[in-house]
C-alpha cells in the first residue's frame, strides 16, 4: 500500500498543475462531449503510468538518458503547443456533433482521440520533466521494496491519481458545455489557445 499510495500521490501532482494537456482536455470536452474526452483522460493517465513503470524499474538511468534531451524537448514542446494553440483557435467555431452519428463514428472518435492524447502526453515535456524530478525518490522505494511487483503497483498507483482528476477536468468541461451556450464555449476554447501560447512561449524562457 505504501508504493500504491506514493504512486497516487506524484500521479495526482502529476495532473492537477493547468498545463496545457489539461487544457485541450477541457476544450475537446467542449467541443466533442464527455464521452470523448474520458478516452482523452485515459490516455493521459496511461502515458504517466508508462512513465512511472520506467522511472520504477530503470531509476537513475532515467535521468541520464532524459538529461541530454531537456533542451530539445523543450524546443518540440514549444513548436507542438503552439500548433495545438492555432488550431484549437480555428476550430472554436466547429462543434462536433456526436448525437446523430453511427456508432462505428463514435468509436472511430474516441480511438482517435485517445491516439491524439497518448501522443501528445508522451512527447509533452511538462510530464518527462516532472519524471525526471521524482526520480530520486521513486529509485529510493525501488530498493526498498524489490522491483518484481512494485512497478506495477506504483505505475497502477499513478494511472488512478491522474486518471481521477483528468476526469475531474471532463466533468468541468462537460459541466461548462450544459450551462453556456455556443458563443460562450468559442470564447473559452479561444482562451485556451491564448493560454496554450503563453506556455509554449514560457517553456523557452525556462
Amino acid at each position: 500500500m505504501e508504493i500504491f499510495g506514493a504512486g497516487f500521490i506524484a500521479g495526482l501532482a502529476l495532473a492537477i498543475p493547468l498545463g496545457p494537456m489539461a487544457i485541450l482536455l477541457i476544450g475537446t470536452t467542449l467541443k466533442s462531449g464527455r464521452g470523448v474526452g474520458s478516452f482523452g483522460a485515459l490516455a493521459m493517465a496511461s502515458v504517466d503510468a508508462c512513465y512511472a513503470s520506467i522511472v520504477f524499474a530503470f531509476g537513475n538511468l532515467v535521468i541520464a538518458a532524459l538529461s541530454q534531451w531537456v533542451f530539445p524537448l523543450r524546443i518540440l514542446g514549444s513548436v507542438i503547443l503552439v500548433i495545438i494553440a492555432a488550431k484549437i483557435w480555428l476550430d472554436s467555431r466547429k462543434t462536433l456533433e456526436l448525437e446523430n452519428s453511427s456508432p462505428s463514428q463514435v468509436v472511430q472518435t474516441k480511438i482517435l482521440t485517445y491516439a491524439k492524447f497518448f501522443g501528445l502526453t508522451v512527447i509533452n515535456p511538462a510530464t518527462a520533466f516532472y519524471f525526471v524530478g521524482i526520480t530520486p525518490s521513486v529509485s529510493a522505494l525501488n530498493s526498498s521494496q524489490g522491483l518484481a511487483i512494485g512497478f506495477l503497483v506504483f505505475a497502477g498507483g499513478v494511472f488512478f491519481g491522474s486518471l481521477i482528476w483528468q476526469l475531474t477536468l471532463v466533468q468541468m468541461g462537460s459541466l461548462t458545455a450544459k450551462f453556456t451556450d455556443k458563443k460562450v464555449q468559442n470564447q473559452i476554447q479561444r482562451f485556451g489557445a491564448i493560454l496554450i501560447l503563453v506556455l509554449a512561449v514560457g517553456l523557452l524562457l525556462i
